[in-house]
This record gives C-alpha cells, structure tokens and sequence, in this order.
C-alpha cells in the first residue's frame, strides 16, 4: 500500500485492507481490476436444526443460495474469495458431505471429494469437519454441501455454516 493512501484511512480499517480478486479478476483482470478493497465478511447457515434433521439415506441439499438464508438476509457469496464450511454433528450416524458448486443457483454440480464427519457418541463434543470450498486459484461463484447417510440416524442433527471471506 503507498504511502499517501495510508493517511487516508484509519488504523483499524488500514489492517484490513489487502489486495483481494473479485471474481471478475481471478483469471486475469475484469471491470474491478486491481482495486484495493476491503475484506468482506460472512456466515451462512448450511444447514441447521430445520434441515439438518436427518431420518433416512436420501441426499439432503444444504440452504440453497436463491433464497433468503434463515437469517432473513439474502445469500451474497460471489464476492467471497475464500469460502469454508464449518460443520457439526450430533447424527448418531456418519454423514458424508459433498461439496457442490452452481454459477447459476439453480443446477448444482459436485466437485471435490466428499467429506465424512463420524457418528455422535452422544456426550462431549459433536463431532465437527472443516470442508475447504474455494481459493482464488479455484473460485466458484456459490457453493453448497450434500449430505447424505448410508445408514439412517435416528437421533441429531447437522449444522454447518459457510464462511466467507474476500
């Protein structure tokens, strides 16, 4: 950062500021080219105690960015960079997490490998998995996760949250 634009802002928002590529720039350059911006933060609920009680083998998708997210506010991830689900479970059976990428929010494709998370014992922690789902060098405008069990649980639920970040 050059020296006359430090005086321009003020130190807490200095540290904050950093190179980021939107999403137009990731592959060299875009309408947003090469602007200093400031790091956007987030979080989204995944899943949760609606759509994270699981009873059977199907395939459950996560929240679905076209709608507004069980906070009431709209899902914003084209602009996050980074973007990682923190999971946990309290499922007496093991779940397996497939991330899932759309450009459109309506046609969601895999990608990755799946991620397991182990079945609750039922006391102390639940059981938890990070799932990394995008650097600058594989962005995907939004991302969701799958989750299916091989056997059905019969107690639990699932929560995740997407973090976003950029």
């Amino acid at each position: 950062m050059g020296q006359a634009f430090r005086g321009q802002v003020d130190p807490i928002q200095h540290e904050q500021l950093v190179w980021v590529p939107r999403s137009s720039d990731v592959y060299g350059g875009g309408s947003q080219g090469h602007r200093l911006v400031g790091l956007v933060y987030g979080e989204e609920v995944l899943f949760d105690d609606n759509n994270g009680t699981i009873t059977d083998t199907k395939t459950h998708m996560s929240y679905a960015p076209s709608a507004p997210n069980p906070t009431g506010t709209n899902f914003d991830q084209v602009y996050a960079v980074y973007k990682t689900a923190l999971v946990l479970s309290t499922l007496n059976q093991s779940v397996s997490l497939q991330p899932v990428w759309s450009r459109d929010r309506q046609n969601w494709y895999a990608f990755g490998s799946p991620v397991t998370v182990s079945a609750y014992s039922g006391t102390g922690n639940p059981q938890s998995a990070v799932v990394p789902l995008s650097t600058p060098s594989q962005y995907v405008p939004y991302v969701g996760l799958q989750a299916i069990c091989t056997t059905a649980p019969t107690s639990g639920a699932l929560n995740a949250w997407l973090e976003r970040l950029g």
